[in-house]
């Protein structure tokens, strides 16, 4: 036990499988919902039993096993940020799903997405403190609108593109970057109420994941909001697959928080730096699109994107401690 809590220390390790996971998870959970004809409520609770297992049961098993050191408590308001945390990520997630059931494009859609939760990441910080970013915030701001807008006008088209833009998708775009954005400062308060304890606050908005995303998707399809859901069994494995991603991305990014020197300002940069890349290629892979199909204006769009994301992201208020 104690050498595998020597190998949780291997501080890179952390920022990379968060990188890595939330690059394949949009494409991935894609396929999950057209798996199950389309289902936005079956692909969402997918995602919430996924939290349960991986979120709540990783979680409680660490704690029993006593594999990492923590010294937090249990305790009503942090139980409270918490489930506020939860609720803020499968919300995301349901925008998201949304997102991709009117615009099938995940080469487009998951960049703009890593985009704009940077840049409301901020934003929430700034109104939270009461006080204005620093001046490189308005550059990023200006480089990511530039790229969103060359993404959006050069995209890219698949083999079997779907036809016209549902431009519905943007304001699901928008519900994630409102959700998720909000989501970062949420679970760090969580953390501080559970006495410095990522792992707590992680079983705490992993239950809210599994009792609002589980509880609400099943609902939604027994009640038959949408008729042409199937609850396939290709459908349940590739659900839980991509909940299983994002959990283990969203545990990335915990341990990164705690072993990383600099801990949230150097892990979060990295990871919505290199999760966009992730996810074009492998995007690009599953929907059979090669790089010469690809304009080269688009790659400049990625390099905006990111390169914004990253201002936007770093350029925000320093926090007390």
């Amino acid at each position: 036990m104690k050498r595998f809590s020597e190998v949780l220390q291997w501080a890179l390790l952390w920022p990379l499988l968060a990188m890595v996971c939330w690059g394949v998870y949009g494409p991935t959970l894609g396929q999950a919902k057209v798996a199950f004809g389309g289902s936005i409520a079956l692909a969402l609770a997918m995602i919430g039993i996924a939290y349960g297992i991986h979120g709540v049961g990783t979680g409680l098993a660490l704690l029993t096993f006593g594999v990492v050191p923590d010294k937090g408590n249990w305790n009503t308001e942090g139980w409270k940020k918490g489930l506020a945390a939860g609720a803020l990520g499968i919300g995301g997630n349901l925008c998201l799903i949304s997102a991709l059931h009117f615009y099938h494009n995940v080469v487009v859609v998951m960049p703009l997405v890593f985009g704009g939760v940077q840049m409301f990441n901020t934003v929430f910080t700034c109104l939270a403190l009461r006080t204005m970013p620093k001046r490189g915030f308005f550059a990023g701001v200006l480089l990511l609108t530039v790229g969103v807008v060359l993404a959006l006008a050069v995209r890219p088209a698949s083999p079997h593109q779907e036809g016209a833009i549902n431009w519905l998708f943007l304001p699901c775009v928008i519900g994630v970057w409102l959700c998720w954005g909000r989501y970062g400062g949420q679970v760090q308060t969580t953390i501080g109420s559970f006495g410095k304890s990522g792992i707590r606050a992680m079983v705490a908005l992993s239950v809210a994941c599994l009792v609002l995303g589980a509880g609400g998707g099943f609902a939604a399809f027994q009640l038959g909001l949408e008729p042409s859901a199937i609850l396939a069994e290709d459908g349940v494995t590739k659900g839980l697959i991509a909940g299983l991603i994002t959990t283990s991305g969203a545990w990335g990014i915990s341990f990164g928080n705690r072993y990383v020197k600099g801990g949230h300002a150097v892990v979060m940069p990295l990871v919505f730096a290199g999760a966009p890349v992730v996810n074009t290629m492998y995007a690009m892979k599953l929907a059979k699109i090669g790089i010469a199909a690809i304009h080269p204006l688009f790659w400049l769009a990625i390099a905006l994107i990111i390169a914004g994301g990253y201002l936007v992201l770093t350029q925000k208020p320093e926090t007390a401690h």
